[in-house]
């Protein structure tokens, strides 16, 4: 269908061009109109990983895969023709681009800067790249705490799941400009194109029994030398046109078992797996209580858990699609066909790591940054709604399974799985927002709250406790 629907389109500009008496700079607009729209739906054709992101360095030997094109001659810069599938190659681009290797270290862990919740450089042991995680980073947004399958582990033990920030010099700094100000000068101002984040989920790796498909590192964690594996990460940036960011997330493949929508009917199928995972005992059977965040007591918190919606695609009854703000086929398509695409071309050790997805919003009719910047301070709480008709595009149940573990199905669940709604799903958008019409788009990055937090003279742990309150705060306007 969209492959007959660019041929017309085709024809139409061929027609036009070749009939009318129109002035050369009029043929030029509609031939520059037509090649970005063949540009468009090729790529939502075919969502592919380009073979340049797998070009080796042939004095390292080590893959050098290029930084994604951000700014306003990128695809990004116009919204007419930007395709869905662009933002699942930036999403892989970037990925990759971060997980080329310096040195010996990946260039996130060489080149982005490690910070507290409150944007204050991790420091390093001199001269070293170690990962420092203390007692502060091993819980999640929603004071939950996510435990390892002891009997995945090397010695029998069950591990907590640690969380390390990373940003750039252009996040960094302007956090720290816009921090210091009042918040009345910065109501309308964004995060410049470049601007990004990341979070990184890890674990001991005495957690796992076999390391080999895993990136592991050095880390220091609450001051003792440790090795550490990737689990999972968001990558999280702005582009042109998009100063919500992109929310772009990444897992390990295999830590868990999925739930069987194909098999549902009118009732939830419990969750069920041959073999142990990192996330799921083989011997347990998983059920939405399995999934239920118990912030006020982590320790009650079910280290046997499962993933509900594959890539951030919320679905129905025999595998049907929920019905969304973005048409979740062409969605999930896209991102299958570029996971493949990837795994067919990529050869080191984050072969093993595929992406679940990404979300955005639909900023077309709004110029940059200004109009967006307001559209953003409109919709405030309602920026996640992904109901049909709204602005969510991409995975609008976005969530990766090692930070968004306990509230995959939103912040107001349902009684059971098969009942999933737009009313009762969440996304990254739920917590991430400009606050409002008295708020900032700045407000969407968690760090640069906890920076405003520190300049207020609150400590980490209060910066933390706060954010916390305000997840709250959500779920209780939510019930």
């Amino acid at each position: 269908m969209k492959f007959l629907r660019f041929t017309f389109l085709l024809l139409l500009g061929v027609v036009f061009i070749t009939s009318c008496k129109t002035e050369k700079k009029e043929i030029k607009k509609v031939e520059k109109e037509v090649e970005a729209y063949a540009k468009s739906e090729i790529n939502e054709l075919w969502c592919k990983a380009e073979s340049s992101w797998f070009t080796i360095d042939s004095n390292t030997g080590k893959r050098k895969t290029p930084p994604p094109a951000e700014d306003k001659s990128s695809v990004f810069g116009n919204n007419k023709t930007v395709s869905n599938c662009d933002f699942h190659q930036w999403s892989w681009q970037k990925f990759l681009w971060l997980t080329n290797y310096i040195d010996g270290k990946p260039l996130f862990i060489k080149e982005l800067t490690q910070v507290t919740n409150q944007n204050v450089p991790v420091t390093q042991p001199s001269g070293e790249y170690k990962i420092i995680l203390t007692s502060h980073d091993n819980v999640q947004a929603t004071g939950d705490i996510l435990k390892s399958n002891k009997t995945f582990s090397k010695d029998n033990k069950s591990y907590d799941v640690y969380y390390s920030i990373h940003v750039n010099d252009t996040l960094y700094n302007n956090i720290e400009k816009y921090a210091k100000m009042e918040a009345t000068k910065y109501t309308d101002t964004t995060f410049p194109v470049g601007s990004l984040e990341l979070k990184v989920a890890w674990v001991d790796a005495k957690a796992i029994s076999d390391t080999s498909s895993y990136f592991v590192t050095d880390a220091v964690i609450n001051g003792e030398d440790t090795q550490i594996a990737l689990l999972g990460m968001h990558v999280v940036g702005v582009v042109y046109n998009h100063p919500e960011f992109i929310w772009a997330t990444f897992e390990h493949d295999d830590l868990v078992p999925y739930y069987d929508w194909k098999a549902t009917t009118n009732a939830d199928i419990p969750v069920t797996s041959s073999t142990n995972k990192l996330f799921f005992d083989k011997n347990a059977t998983g059920t939405i209580d399995n999934l239920a965040s118990h912030y006020n007591d982590p320790s009650k918190d079910n280290p046997n858990v499962f993933a509900v919606n594959k890539y951030g695609v919320p679905r129905q009854a025999q595998n049907a699609f929920l019905a969304t703000s973005q048409d979740g086929k062409t969605n999930y398509d896209n991102i299958d066909k570029i996971n493949e695409s990837v795994k067919s071309q990529l050869k080191d050790i984050w072969v093993n790591y595929f992406y679940n997805g990404s979300i955005w919003i639909d900023t077309e009719g709004y110029t940059y940054p200004t109009e967006q910047a307001k559209l953003l301070n409109t919709l405030g709480g309602d920026l996640s709604n992904s109901a049909p008709g709204k602005l969510t595009r991409g995975s609008v149940a976005a969530y990766n399974i090692t930070m968004e573990t306990y509230e995959q199905l939103g912040f107001n669940p349902p009684k059971s799985i098969h009942e999933q709604s737009v009313a009762t799903m969440g996304n990254c958008f739920s917590c991430h927002s400009s606050n409002g019409k008295n708020g900032s788009p700045l407000n969407v990055s968690h760090i640069f709250n906890g920076a405003v937090s520190r300049e207020k003279g609150h400590t980490r742990k209060e910066t933390k406790q706060k954010h916390l309150n305000e997840v709250l705060s959500i779920v209780k306007k939510m019930k």
